[in-house]
């Protein structure tokens, strides 16, 4: 870039993104309260009219001061690209000046939402390591054509090649069939939508403006000759009605899914109404995980993505750069071995010491006892507990070897040359694959547990997991942790080695 570029959002993303910030929760919250501190005059259908209009009033208003602040923003809004860095001006009552430098840039992304795409319009949002909790840059909205350019030039000058700003030749290395696509949605919990659906039932159930008492009414007589409408059959109608909702989200936003590989960089594709396009380089990448649950081992199926700093959620999220939503198992560990260079014939995964599956069968023996206890406490004082038998007790003891076999040996770990290879977890098995460079710190704790039988606990900390505790590896024998250090320590001071080398090799020659 030879002279400064400026440029400004959109002015019709002003309306979109007034109407996208108008919060549908916060009006329904507030129509329903003026529905019920009104008179109570309306009732029936006259009270539904009138909580519709209520609501649409609501809506009219919050948009059209939601449009005045979105057009100050946009008004105050001003994006520079210079030689080296991108420059954001933005604010009303306080303005700021972001300067973000090309090399810092770990990933960018072009997308679209169901009300920026009929105009058009699409959002941009660059990351880097030092906000890994929102995007460092979200320019909303620029035309399509113009978000993708921009994309092009920010990747090709971050990659340091300021000569072209064209883009990088990549050939496509995953598309997600039809198959996955229906079983990634299908084989999923979505305790979200399920928890919003179940919440909302509990509302209506449970309070009684007249509207809801009349809609209520109406839908039991008409549906009361086909289902037995007791509550728990309602209750389990309403979370299969979120479970099924999130089930067309999911399709929706990966449908159409295309991984494209360059030379050092990935392009990910998707999305049938809310359109996502992801660049990220090769070298920005910390950590990759392939994952999947019993029905995905089943079929021979798995899930994989990768962190970058700045690409981390609070847990219990994790990762968010997925390379395959789902794919055959050997098609997922490729991707793996093309993100960040492991050898999947080189990975041999290690089991836990028979001593931590001896602990884990104690640890929950004492649980289960430790529940027994507190149960015939409770029975002695709260009567409404005494429906729990205590015999159930006795056969989860019984239990106790094989969760605890269970446990020991959905867990793994292999050290190898470059690589820590870390596998835990049964429902959601998840295997993770660490760059010993990309280590930030090590952690080696040991409880007193632990000490009795000469186990450590280790955590992986990378710069793509600020929220999350680590890469666990726990129960494995001290001498790993002590050999994990050490390999660490050896990475730093090779790497100081040369550092040092290239410096004195920089310096004048007498």
């Amino acid at each position: 870039m030879s002279s400064p570029t400026s440029l400004k959002p959109d002015l019709r993303s002003v309306p979109v993104r007034a109407l996208e910030n108008v919060d549908v929760t916060t009006v329904a919250l507030l129509a329903v309260m003026l529905t019920v501190l009104g008179d109570g005059s309306a009732s029936g259908i006259d009270a539904v009219v009138s909580g519709m209009v209520t609501l649409v009033l609501i809506a009219v208003c919050l948009g059209g001061f939601n449009l005045v602040i979105q057009a100050v923003e946009w008004w105050h809004y001003e994006l520079t690209l210079e030689e080296e860095s991108l420059v954001v001006r933005s604010g009303i009552l306080r303005p700021k000046r972001r300067t973000i430098p090309f090399s810092r840039i770990q990933q960018s992304t072009v997308s679209t939402t169901t009300v920026s795409r009929p105009f058009g319009l699409a959002a941009l949002e660059c990351e880097t390591a030092g906000n890994p909790d929102e995007s460092d840059l979200s320019v909303r909205y620029l035309e399509r054509a113009d978000a993708e350019d921009l994309q092009r030039r920010i990747q090709s000058t971050a990659d340091v090649d300021v000569t072209s700003a064209e883009p990088p030749d990549r050939r496509r290395v995953f598309t997600l069939r039809p198959r996955e696509l229906a079983l990634y949605g299908v084989a999923r919990a979505h305790p979200k939508t399920v928890l919003l659906a179940v919440l909302a039932w509990i509302g209506a159930h449970y309070f009684d403006p007249d509207p809801i008492t009349d809609l209520r009414s109406t839908a039991i007589e008409v549906l009361e000759d086909l289902l037995p409408l007791s509550p728990v059959v309602v209750l389990g109608l309403v979370a299969l009605a979120g479970w099924v909702a999130g089930v067309v989200l999911a399709i929706e936003h990966t449908a159409r899914f295309r991984l494209s590989a360059g030379e050092g960089s990935f392009r990910r594709q998707h999305g049938l109404f809310r359109t996502t396009d992801a660049d990220v380089s090769s070298d920005r990448i910390q950590i990759a995980r392939v994952r999947s649950n019993p029905i995905h081992r089943a079929l021979g199926l798995a899930q994989t993505d990768i962190g970058t700093a700045g690409l981390s959620d609070p847990a219990p999220f994790g990762l968010k750069w997925p390379l395959a939503p789902l794919a055959r198992r050997d098609v997922a560990w490729g991707l793996v071995e093309r993100a960040v260079g492991v050898d999947r014939s080189a990975v041999r995964l290690q089991s836990l010491p028979d001593r931590a599956r001896r602990r884990y069968v104690v640890r929950y023996a004492l649980g289960v006892v430790a529940l027994a206890v507190g149960t015939v406490i409770a029975q002695r004082f709260v009567p409404s507990t005494r429906v729990i038998p205590l015999p159930l007790f006795a056969l989860l003891l019984a239990l106790t070897p094989l969760a605890g076999h269970v446990t020991w040996s959905h867990r793994g770990y292999a050290l190898l040359e470059d690589y820590v290879v870390v596998r835990r977890g049964f429902w959601t098995r998840r295997t993770y694959v660490v760059p010993t460079d990309t280590v930030q710190n090590l952690t080696v704790s040991q409880s007193p547990f632990q000490r009795r039988v000469n186990l450590v606990s280790v955590r992986l900390d990378v710069a793509s997991m600020p929220f999350l505790p680590g890469v666990p590896l726990p129960d494995v024998d001290a001498s790993v942790g002590g050999r994990l250090q050490d390999r660490l320590l050896e990475d730093d001071s090779e790497d100081d080695s040369t550092e040092t080398a290239i410096k004195g090799n920089d310096g004048p020659n007498d």
